[in-house]
């Protein structure tokens, strides 16, 4: 077949949506042996094989792709085989699928592997060894995941100053999602140990980096944490941030724990408006304990009939916790000032 004969084979994969046809072309590609052509059209038969579950096909395909030692398209077959045989329950050929592409030295390809072997490794001191060959790349993106990753993996080991260590490689790389997720790992790690001075630096760090749901949780654990140690001032500025950044979980759970906030220290207007503001969020899980804890409030205050109307949107809401907890209270409302805490 003729290098232009493989380019009108390949074109014709992308005109039809004939399986059989496409896998009759990707198998003339292979068989004309063509340098690059052929091992790509083998990786992509793979795919195609994997994606209509045939396993075993995937597998002799990515394996074709594999022996051709083609510079990109070997390692990638190696990692997709990786992945399929992970699937499989085969973890042996796994790790020898994964080592392969490891061993390729590809710029992107043999750090992803390396992560996924770290990750696929029971042997902990093995797949230490794995995520370190994926942090030494220095890849911009598989270098901070593997370096979260074993971060959990120290934590897990009970070596908190080297998971310390990993998650701070994590942040220093600047990664728009690693570095903040290690933010927060990190903070949660230093409220452990009782380094809560380093938490909060942590949070603010998850904060700064803007990301669209890992500042705003950031956020909420701060709120949480300063809280606890008599900083209310403090812990409302957090909730705010978060309530209005508009995260669609997040700042219904901030708002929620304002209000609770406002209550205890009798801003009763307060945390009116912040249990209101969840309720028509609608949250499927904060909106009926904002409901509660609202009618909580009312009952506080001595107004039975608006706090009813509270707790009867939680029982209607028919949440697991808040609307039993509602529909308990409800049957004492009118004879006992109030016999509530806030949920």
């Amino acid at each position: 077949m003729s290098k232009g004969d493989i380019v009108t084979v390949l074109h014709s994969i992308l005109q039809t949506s004939d399986i059989s046809a496409v896998e009759q072309a990707l198998l003339l590609a292979i068989d004309s042996g063509h340098t690059d052509r052929a091992p790509k059209a083998a990786f992509n038969l793979g795919v195609l094989r994997e994606d209509r579950a045939d396993f075993e096909g995937a597998e002799q395909a990515y394996q074709l792709a594999i022996d051709s030692g083609h510079a990109d398209h070997a390692p990638k077959a190696a990692v997709n085989l990786g992945v399929l045989r992970e699937g499989r329950g085969d973890f042996a050929g796994a790790e020898r699928a994964l080592l392969l592409a490891i061993d390729s030295g590809h710029v992107d390809l043999a750090p992803m592997a390396a992560v996924n072997l770290g990750v696929l490794r029971d042997d902990e001191d093995g797949a230490e060894r794995a995520y370190q060959v994926a942090i030494d790349s220095g890849h911009a993106d598989q270098a901070p995941k593997a370096a979260v990753n074993l971060g959990v993996l120290r934590e897990r080991r009970h070596d908190c100053v080297g998971a310390e260590r990993a998650y701070r490689l994590a942040i220093a790389s600047g990664h728009a999602t690693m570095a903040p997720m290690a933010a927060v790992n990190l903070a949660v790690l230093c409220e452990g140990r009782g380094d809560f001075a380093g938490a909060e630096l942590a949070y603010q760090v998850a904060i700064d980096s803007g990301h669209a749901d890992l500042a705003p949780k950031a956020a909420v654990n701060l709120g949480v944490l300063r809280e606890e140690r008599g900083d209310l001032a403090g812990a409302e500025l957090a909730y705010r941030v978060v309530i209005e950044s508009g995260h669609a979980d997040q700042a219904p759970q901030a708002a929620v724990n304002l209000g609770v906030l406002c209550h205890g220290r009798e801003d009763f207007a307060g945390a009116e408006s912040a249990f209101q503001l969840v309720i028509e969020s609608g949250h499927a899980d904060m909106a009926p304990k904002a409901a509660f804890n609202l009618g909580v409030l009312r009952q506080d205050q001595g107004d039975l009939d608006g706090a009813e109307r509270a707790y009867q949107l939680a029982i209607d809401s028919g949440h697991p916790s808040a609307a039993s907890c509602a529909r308990e209270v409800m049957m004492q409302l009118y004879d006992a000032p109030s016999a509530a805490g806030a949920i």
